[in-house]
């Protein structure tokens, strides 16, 4: 299944390939199931209107893979999911080159959208993204949400292959080693795009607009935001939300994800109880496209309305407490880059101001396309959603996402655990600061 992007009646703007990917597998074995994220009930033109605006966002590969234990021979189902599109220029390393590979490693994924450059003179635009590989109960769960899908889109025309437990292991066995996880599969889903099972309709969905709605992707983040104890960390492309609280000029939008506010909550507990919480976010400088554009420029406006509300809450406390502290002490955000790429020599020529610009300079933005949270070393959610009322609202774009801790790793004692969660949070910030990876 791939998003429908409406390519059909006018040109692309995001790059899905849907088209393309119906058309090469024409007359084989595969089956391409193009679905447009419509019928909202909304209202007349509200299909229309969800069509074009809002996307089918999921991204997961479910598949068979060999078994693991020799008493049981049988295949089990393993599935990543995660921010990664299958698309072009999503390819990239800790090191993020900009300029050394477009001869090598991506002279035949060239990718820039965030500058009016050539191929062959660069830079490529570095990404940074984030995916996850689970396996047992919760593969099952990714796989059982691509069957609920199926069920609406196909409307019948193709049956899913059959998984028996004669050559499946369906049942796995828990794994309790020390290094055991605990994996609870995430959606941003409705009626209109998944068949829910009546086990999730009698226990949590919501309805609005004769709609049933899952929106546990939002719920996990407030849950986890709400009992962190000493830090949140988060990387996401977009960050944006909690509009009910902006000041009132920048008040009508309907961007409400309780997100921005509940982490100001934790930081303003904390700092009048005497203790500390900390959020770092990392995101991109600007979102895809020209930034004097007037989508982006929006974009920049609302999480710049966001980002302010955040800062003024955490200030005014600070000054309640008599303290000395800066709101920044507290709250920081982040755009990371890179620089002095190495140039081949053979390279082409800069051409446009543009060109030269960036070839002179040698560092460009990484494009962060990450959508994760990380708790306390304890607990982290990877997926698709993006800190938006897109992603989050449960009506909007269809989402999915992984939350996992370690049992064997939980914060206790003021003491931050030591388990992969920490490890994986470290890797990134070595990266991120530049260190060897």
């Amino acid at each position: 299944m791939v998003w429908d992007e409406y390519d059909d009646l006018i040109p692309s703007l995001v790059g899905t390939h849907d088209s393309e990917t119906a058309e090469y597998f024409e007359d084989t074995r595969v089956i391409v199931k193009r679905c447009a994220r419509g019928a909202t009930n909304d209202g007349i033109g509200g299909d229309t209107f969800a069509r074009l605006c809002y996307t089918h966002h999921q991204k997961s590969i479910i598949c068979d893979s060999l078994a693991v234990s020799e008493e049981d021979e049988r295949l089990r189902i393993i599935a990543f999911v995660g921010g990664l599109d299958l698309t072009n220029g999503r390819y990239d390393t800790p090191q993020h080159p900009t300029f050394s590979t477009l001869l090598t490693r991506h002279a035949a994924d060239f990718y820039q959208n965030c500058a009016v450059v050539r191929p062959e003179a660069g830079p490529r635009q570095p990404w940074h993204d984030i995916h996850c590989f689970v396996e047992g109960k919760v593969a099952q769960d990714v796989l059982r949400n691509f069957e609920e899908r199926w069920a609406v889109e196909d409307n019948g025309t193709y049956e899913l292959c059959s998984l028996g437990e004669e050559e499946y292991n369906l049942e796995e066995d828990v794994y309790e080693g020390d290094d055991s996880w605990n994996v609870q599969f995430l959606r941003s889903i409705t009626s209109q795009s998944c068949q829910f099972s009546l086990l999730d309709r009698a226990r949590k969905l919501k309805t609005e607009r004769a709609e049933k709605i899952e929106d546990s992707i939002h719920s996990a983040y407030i849950h986890q935001i709400r009992r962190s104890q000493n830090y949140i960390f988060i990387e996401n492309q977009y960050f944006l939300g909690s509009a009910h609280v902006w000041e009132d000029e920048d008040r009508p939008k309907k961007a409400v994800n309780l997100i921005a506010i509940e982490l100001v909550r934790n930081i303003v507990e904390a700092i009048k109880i005497g203790t500390h919480h900390s959020v770092y976010v990392i995101l991109p400088m600007y979102p895809e496209g020209d930034p004097a554009s007037m989508p982006v420029q929006e974009i920049l406006y609302w999480q710049t309305c966001t980002m302010k509300m955040m800062y003024k809450s955490i200030a005014q406390v600070i000054e309640e407490e008599g303290l000395e502290n800066h709101p920044t002490d507290y709250l920081a955000f982040f755009c990371i880059g890179v620089r002095g790429d190495e140039i081949p020599d053979d390279l082409a020529e800069p051409e446009s101001e543009v060109e030269m610009n960036l070839r002179e300079k040698n560092r460009f933005p990484i494009y962060v396309h990450s959508k994760m949270l990380i708790a306390d070393d304890e607990y982290i959610i990877v997926g698709s959603a993006n800190i938006n009322q897109r992603s989050m609202s449960g009506r909007r774009d269809t989402e999915m996402a992984v939350g996992c801790y370690q049992p064997n790793f939980l914060y206790q004692d003021d003491t931050l655990p030591r388990g992969d969660v920490a490890a994986f949070r470290k890797s990134l910030w070595v990266e991120h600061m530049g260190g060897a990876v």
